[in-house]
C-alpha cells in the first residue's frame, strides 16, 4: 500500500509538472494606508491633553516648555514576497507573505520647580500569510489582472508612555493616560482584493505594480499577563483595525516547470 501511494503521488506530481505553466516568484514593497480607527481616536485623546498643557503653560509664569502633538498612525511601509503557479495562461494560484510596519512618537519637557517629561512612542508591525488567485483579463503587452486572497494576520503593538504633568498645573486634571512600556499581540483572519499591472521585460522577468484593499480587524491584543490594550485608560480596549490600501511595486521571476518547455 505504501508503494502504491508513493506511485500515485509521483504520477500526480508529474501530471502537474506536465500541465502547469510558469512558477512566478515576486518580491516588492511600497506605502500602505491603514485605518486604526480606535487607536487613532486614542491618540487624539493624548493630543487633546498635550495641546491643553501647551496652552496652559504658554501663559504660566513659572513653567516653560512645549510638546509636539503625536502624528496619527495612518500609513506605513509594506514588504511582500510570494509565488504563484500559473495553471492556465490567464489564471494562477499562489501564496504570499507580507510585513508591514508603522510608528509614531513625541517627546518634550515642561520646566518648573521640577522637570516634567512627556515621552510617548507607538510602534506596530503586522505579518500576514495569504492564499489566493490572480486572473488576467487584458494582455496587450501590458497585463492587467484582478486578484483576491484570504489569509492570517498577526499583529504586534509596542508602546512606551511617560506622561508627567507639572505640579504647577492650577487644577486637578483627569484622563491622564496610563504609563508604562509593553508589547501587545493578537491575530485574525481577513481578505484582500486588488488590481495589478505588469510588463514583461523578458520571458523570465517582469516588473509591475499592485493596488490592493485589505479588510481585517483584530478584536483585541493582549500582553503577557493577558491584559488588553487600553491606550487612553478609559476602560475600553481598543481593537486594531487593519483595513487599508497598499500600493506595491514588484519584481517577478518566472520558472518554466513544464518538461516540454514553455506552453503555447
Amino acid at each position: 500500500m505504501k508503494g502504491l501511494a508513493t506511485l500515485l503521488i509521483a504520477i500526480l506530481l508529474l501530471s502537474v509538472a506536465a500541465t502547469a505553466g510558469p512558477l512566478e516568484m515576486s518580491f516588492g514593497g511600497g506605502p500602505s494606508a491603514i485605518s486604526l480607527g480606535n487607536i487613532n481616536a486614542s491618540i487624539g485623546v493624548f493630543n487633546t491633553l498635550i495641546t491643553h498643557l501647551n496652552e496652559t503653560f504658554d501663559i504660566h509664569p513659572d513653567v516653560s516648555g512645549f510638546v509636539e502633538p503625536i502624528d496619527p498612525m495612518v500609513s506605513g511601509l509594506s514588504f511582500h514576497a510570494g509565488e504563484r503557479l500559473w495553471l492556465m495562461d490567464w489564471f494562477g494560484l499562489g501564496a504570499a507573505a507580507e510585513y508591514f510596519t508603522s510608528s509614531s512618537a513625541t517627546a518634550g519637557q515642561y520646566e518648573g520647580d521640577e522637570v516634567s517629561t512627556i515621552d510617548v512612542s507607538f510602534g506596530m508591525t503586522t505579518f500576514s500569510v495569504t492564499l489566493g488567485g490572480r486572473a488576467t483579463f487584458l494582455d496587450a503587452g501590458l497585463r492587467l489582472a484582478a486578484e483576491g486572497a484570504v489569509g492570517y494576520y498577526y499583529v504586534a503593538w509596542d508602546h512606551a508612555v511617560i506622561f508627567e504633568v507639572p505640579s504647577e498645573y492650577p487644577d486637578t486634571i483627569s484622563g491622564i493616560p496610563p504609563e508604562g512600556e509593553k508589547r501587545f499581540t493578537g491575530s485574525t483572519f481577513g481578505f484582500e482584493v486588488g488590481l495589478s499591472l505588469s510588463y514583461p521585460i523578458a520571458r523570465w522577468f517582469s516588473i509591475g505594480s499592485t493596488v490592493s484593499y485589505r479588510a481585517a480587524t483584530v478584536g483585541s491584543v493582549t500582553d503577557q499577563e493577558g491584559s488588553e490594550l487600553d491606550l487612553d485608560g478609559d476602560g475600553m480596549p481598543e481593537p486594531v483595525d487593519l483595513d487599508g490600501i497598499t500600493v506595491r511595486l514588484t519584481l517577478s521571476i518566472n520558472f518554466d516547470l513544464s518538461p516540454y518547455g514553455e506552453k503555447e
